[in-house]
């Protein structure tokens, strides 16, 4: 790599410059790292998001009581009253019925209709891992009619298998952006080859070896691809960062030393693909020069 990097003086002068396929490489490196950025941090995100959501929702439930207008205080105070006295409960508090009705706006709208009805009883329950929810419930039945537990974290198991999907969905985002730039790099060095056949036979009647014609166009793609991720990773890490300054989108900031050092292995990733397909394409296309 180092070779390549530092190249062949020789070889980089005789081979003419590759025009507007060398721009055009750069220009779609950049644009596939923008998005191979954006996909790694989606995946990120999700798993973020999943480990917060179901750290949020584990030991939560809600006690749901039908209880009639006139005796839910009364209720609310029995209920509380059990709650409190049950091993392993940490805490229970009532949901007053505005708060009831901000919790139902994201999926009702406008809650104003609600201001008449009379919305059932709920409590607000933190469990510890020692409780034992069976006795718990069988205890809340004997004393409530139409009483309902519902512990939280039942979703926690939905939550993180849609974190899940999103996430194989990203890493499938960033696998096309590979496939993409192979494919473009293949095309731009195989078009460059192409347009230099006069020069490759010229080269080949004076003695040069193919190693040595595909050595300037290797590394000439090599470094135009690496340049345009580059541009690409810059661009999609000011991006991220914005959005995650601006509070558009917290998360999607890159956290610990894993996050950000998967977005800054985007260049050398590409420029060690387009190395194998500049490579592979050069002897391929050699070999049809005859």
């Amino acid at each position: 790599m180092l070779a390549l990097l530092r190249g062949d003086p020789s070889a980089d002068s005789t081979v003419p410059p590759s025009g507007a396929t060398g721009h055009l490489t750069t220009l779609a490196a950049a644009a596939m790292a923008l998005l191979a950025l954006i996909a790694i941090a989606a995946a990120q995100t999700a798993g973020r998001v999943a480990d917060d959501w179901a750290g949020a929702l584990d030991g939560a439930a809600t006690l749901e009581i039908a209880a009639d207008p006139a005796t839910a205080e009364t209720a609310a105070e029995r209920a509380l009253m059990i709650l409190r006295e049950t091993p392993g409960i940490d805490s229970a508090r009532r949901i007053g019925a505005d708060e009831a009705r901000a919790l139902l706006a994201p999926w009702m709208g406008d809650t104003s209709m609600l201001a008449d009805a009379d919305l059932p009883l709920m409590l607000a329950v933190e469990e510890a891992p020692e409780l034992d929810r069976a006795a718990l419930e069988l205890r809340l039945a004997g004393e409530f009619d139409d009483a309902v537990y519902l512990r939280h974290d039942r979703w926690s198991g939905t939550v993180t298998a849609a974190a899940g999907r999103l996430r194989l969905l990203a890493l499938g985002a960033l696998a096309l952006t590979f496939v993409v730039t192979a494919a473009v790099v293949t095309l731009a060095a195989r078009a460059a080859l192409a347009m230099n056949r006069p020069v490759i036979a010229t080269l080949r009647l004076i003695g040069a070896q193919d190693s040595y014609i595909a050595r300037a166009f290797v590394r000439r793609f090599t470094l135009r691809t690496l340049l345009g991720a580059a541009l690409g990773t810059g661009a999609g890490t000011a991006l991220l960062l914005a959005l995650a300054s601006g509070g558009a989108l917290p998360a999607a900031a890159p956290t610990g030393p894993a996050g950000w050092l998967a977005l800054l292995a985007v260049p050398p990733a590409f420029g060690l693909l387009a190395f194998a397909a500049t490579r592979a394409a050069a002897f391929h296309e050699l070999r049809r020069v005859r």
